[in-house]
């Protein structure tokens, strides 16, 4: 055979599917299945509802049994940050839904693909609402304060804060601080510095991972900024270096919580427990880095060697507890 006639048939021979440009490859595999749930449903974003969770985890890591002691005010807290961040994701989407029809993934949300009018969508905001106010009745002040915070901060988010790079981490990272507060002021467990220090780095860690990911994404598919205007002050250096620095953080904030808990056995379970906490967020920087960390909470809750870190670290620190 000639050289000729071989590359005639190379010319013919398809092309491997890994040959392709990678955004186009990315594309396909970002565009989400068609939800099954109801639109006003899926607008309140319910799989983002595990976030609230931190109301609960913050005072069962200083002082369980203020749980035991107020259940009813803990289930408040969590159900009163439950509608506050739905009403939160509405007001979002509602702001949002000329940009999202544009954008490839975001474009399937109720109010940008047209499945929920912009006036329903209001009323079912102005819903969430009013079940804050009716939850948030039944908590002491400190905790409506922290709710109330929340809602301001998120409105200001909403309106214009999000546009600006580092600072729309930091308010996100604070939303889940304003959680863990109101959570241990409603049930009247003690306020541990240490802790809010790495629930704060913690949550700035995991959202420079997901901007991280957002700003591959965006790059590969030639549309930097299109989805989120903050992305345009960002770099992957520069994230990069920012999630090294946070991943320390976070770190120290951990220990220093472990080590100022009011146990006998204090020091040795910071010791033994600090392996688990490294792999935590080393895990995480490596799912980020693999282009997989887009959604923290979702990377979080169905990574394998993820959760079952988080099974052997909880069963750690109940074995410490008990002894």
């Amino acid at each position: 055979m000639t050289l000729k006639s071989t590359q005639a048939v190379d010319e013919h021979r398809p092309a491997p599917p890994s040959s392709g440009p990678p955004y186009v490859l990315l594309s396909a595999a970002a565009v989400p299945r068609r939800s099954r749930l109801p639109a006003p449903l899926l607008l309140l974003r319910p799989r983002q509802w595990v976030k609230n969770v931190f109301v609960l985890i913050a005072p069962l890591a200083v002082d369980p049994a203020a749980l035991l002691r107020h259940p009813g005010r803990a289930l408040a807290a969590l159900l009163a940050f439950t509608a506050a961040s739905a009403a939160v994701y509405v007001l979002n989407d509602w702001l949002d839904r000329e940009r999202d029809r544009l954008h490839p993934v975001k474009r399937h949300r109720p109010l940008a693909s047209g499945r929920i009018g912009p006036a329903g969508a209001l009323v079912l905001g102005g819903t969430c609402l009013a079940a804050l106010v009716v939850t948030g009745l039944a908590l002491p002040p400190g905790a409506q304060a922290a709710i109330a915070g929340y809602a301001v901060l998120n409105l200001a988010y909403c309106l214009a804060l999000k546009h600006y790079p580092l600072i729309d981490v930091s308010l996100v990272a604070t939303g889940f601080v304003l959680r863990a507060v109101a959570g241990c002021v409603a049930v009247a467990a003690p306020f541990n510095p240490a802790l809010i220090i790495s629930v704060y780095c913690t949550c700035l860690l995991l959202s420079l991972g997901k901007r991280r990911h957002e700003l591959v994404t965006a790059e590969l598919r030639g549309q930097a900024v299109a989805g989120r205007p903050a992305l345009a002050g960002y770099s992957v250096p520069l994230l990069d270096q920012l999630i090294a620095v946070l991943l320390a953080a976070t770190l120290i904030g951990y220990e220093l919580f472990a080590l100022s808990a009011p146990h006998p056995h204090a020091p040795v379970l910071a010791v033994v427990t600090v392996p688990f906490a490294v792999f935590a967020v080393c895990r995480y920087v490596q799912l980020v880095s693999q282009r997989r960390g887009g959604e923290p909470g979702r990377d979080v809750l169905t990574d394998a060697p993820l959760v079952v870190n988080a099974l052997l670290w909880l069963a750690c620190l109940a074995v410490g507890r008990l002894l």
